[in-house]
């Protein structure tokens, strides 16, 4: 099925489900199941399984994070979605399904969603219990943890009250923040039993569950000195974290304690870190590795013309956003002509054509297409050199320059993994020649580039976003709200805001589509950020991977969702 379609579908099941009244969920299927349907295989290269089931593939650098509460960049992402599962997940076609919840009860009202679990152990052998849950929901939400994510709890009666916290002029002491933590809307009236209160009716609730920054931690190890080494790790998925020779290897194995009813085949699975996507590549074809997520464009043509890796190659839309930040707090970005200016001078199709190896689509808005809410018209600052001139005549005046010199060299962030420089140099050299602007260009390793990031360091900086879940809700809330944990835009409209608050809230779905809609024109009438395109994504699988569930919510490798599916054919 065309992932786009998939991604329209999934996300009308999601809404559904989510909007249910007083009835249990459908009856308990094994957490993680991808469904009933057969896993896809690459090809058939052998009748039976190899002797040495171990799947070798490669992560873009070392992982930021594997605290599941603080994680939120891909690489962290695709080795801690091995390592847990949270109270429901999805199958592959992104509808959610029980996880370590084998049931749960909507209330009428649809505030309360009462979770029974299932009887799971961690990786220790130690029984997962409903306070582990509390425990980990209130951690996420707490200031001192400082999470990228703690924002999805806002929805929680009283997640608000503690997130405000974090910005509290005199800071907030301690005593203040258990206090509100005290007032937080999770419960666990006995060891399976998890209850969770909103402030108000979610819509999409339900599908944000599926995020690993709810998964259960026990507190004595997450606390820990080291916690997050292999040593010392405590997981709840599929696999353990073996070994994690840090900026070179992790070594997963399977979880003996892994309650699901699919097993992994695999032994290991071999993550090496490679930052630079040529060596990747390279990597792929000498046979290092088994996957290899993100062709770099310069390669496709060539492979696509090899009678070998032609038929190992194919390309996978998925539901992702790239765009680049504008600092809208500090610099000339602040300037709201001046970000449209900006905007109006760059052809997109002429980017994706010499930058992105021609593979994505022009991007509108931060929705995209698949999701309700997605919405190709709105588009108030098209590619116009002429209009471009006249907006940045009228900001440098607002700015009190008389040209684009005047301003100096403007900070453009990116990270060096991957191919961004060719996109930051493209886009650099036609504002150059549209304006005069001068840029440093400063290219870093991924854990710094994203601190520096978020702090606002830069004037424009390389960013994107993928689905964590496919409802409008993810693409907007967070990323673009008034202090939103991944809004590195530095954007604030109330305005903008309180749409989002009425959509949270608004069962009827074409009602609810609306208001997306009516919330992005706001967006992207400020200008707050650069919208680029919707990449697609070329892949090489190797013949012999065997059980391959791909979803258009991969971020990194085809597959990452269900490693426990995967098996390797004799070859």
């Amino acid at each position: 099925m065309h992932k786009r379609l998939l991604g329209l579908l999934a996300s009308a099941a999601i809404i559904a489900t989510a909007c249910g009244g007083s009835t249990p969920s459908a009856p308990p299927v094994t957490s993680g199941d991808p469904g009933a349907s057969a896993p896809l295989a690459s090809a058939d290269p052998g009748t039976g399984l190899a002797a040495e089931q171990i799947l070798n593939i490669d992560i873009a650098g070392e992982p930021a994070h594997l605290d599941p509460n603080k994680a939120s960049d891909s690489g962290s992402l695709s080795v801690i979605r091995a390592l847990h599962r949270p109270l429901v997940y999805y199958d592959k076609d992104l509808q959610v399904v029980p996880a370590l919840a084998e049931s749960w009860v909507i209330s009428d009202d649809a505030k309360t969603f009462t979770f029974t679990l299932r009887d799971a152990n961690y990786s220790n052998g130690e029984k997962i219990v409903a306070g582990d849950l509390v425990f980990s929901w209130k951690r996420l939400v707490d200031p001192r943890t400082a999470a990228d994510y703690a924002y999805v709890m806002s929805d929680v009666a009283g997640g608000n009250e503690v997130l405000a916290l974090a910005g509290a002029e005199p800071a907030a002491s301690d005593a203040d923040i258990e206090a509100a933590l005290a007032n937080f809307g999770v419960a666990a009236p006995d060891d399976k039993t998890f209850v969770v209160t909103l402030a108000a009716p979610a819509t999409y609730f339900l599908a944000a569950m599926t995020l690993w920054v709810g998964v259960p931690l026990q507190e004595k190890w997450i606390t820990m000195e080291g916690a997050t080494e292999a040593a010392n790790y405590v997981s709840s998925g599929p696999f353990i974290l073996d070994t994690w020779d840090h900026n070179s290897q992790i070594i997963l194995k399977p979880n003996p304690e892994w309650y699901g009813d699919v097993k992994p085949t695999l032994t290991e699975i071999r993550m090496s870190m490679r930052t630079d996507v040529t060596a990747r590549q390279a990597a792929y074809e000498t046979g290092e590795i088994d996957i290899m997520g993100g062709v770099p464009a310069s390669d496709i043509e060539r492979i696509k013309g090899d009678p070998v890796l032609s038929l190992e190659y194919s390309e996978q839309p998925g539901l992702t956003f790239t765009y680049y930040n504008l600092n809208n707090k500090e610099g000339p970005t602040a300037n709201k002509n001046f970000r449209i200016a900006l905007t109006q001078a760059i052809d997109k199709e002429a980017l994706i054509a010499a930058a992105a190896g021609g593979l994505a689509t022009p991007a509108s808005v931060p929705v995209m297409p698949g999701i309700p809410g997605y919405d190709e018209s709105i588009v108030p600052y098209p590619f116009d050199l002429e209009a471009a001139k006249a907006s940045m005549a009228t900001a440098l005046q607002e700015l009190g320059v008389g040209s684009a010199a005047e301003l100096g060299k403007l900070k453009f962030g990116y990270n060096t993994e991957g191919t961004h420089a060719d996109r930051v140099a493209f886009l650099a050299e036609a504002w150059r020649q549209a304006f005069g602007l001068e840029f440093d260009q400063i290219g870093s390793e991924f854990p710094t580039f994203i601190d520096q990031r978020h702090l606002g360091v830069y004037t424009i900086a390389r960013s994107g976003w993928g689905a964590d879940y496919p409802h409008a809700n993810n693409q907007l809330s967070g990323l673009f709200t008034c202090d939103g944990g991944n809004n590195d835009n530095q954007y604030c409209n109330p305005a903008f805001d309180e749409l989002l608050v009425q959509a949270a809230a608004e069962p009827d779905q074409a009602k609810q589509v609306d208001l997306y809609v009516q919330a992005q024109t706001i967006l992207m009438a400020d200008a707050p950020f650069l919208a680029l395109y919707y990449p697609i994504t070329p892949n090489l699988v190797r013949p012999w991977v065997s059980g391959l569930v791909p979803t258009s919510v991969d971020s990194q490798n085809p597959g990452e969702q269900f490693y426990e599916t995967i098996s390797i054919l004799e070859h």
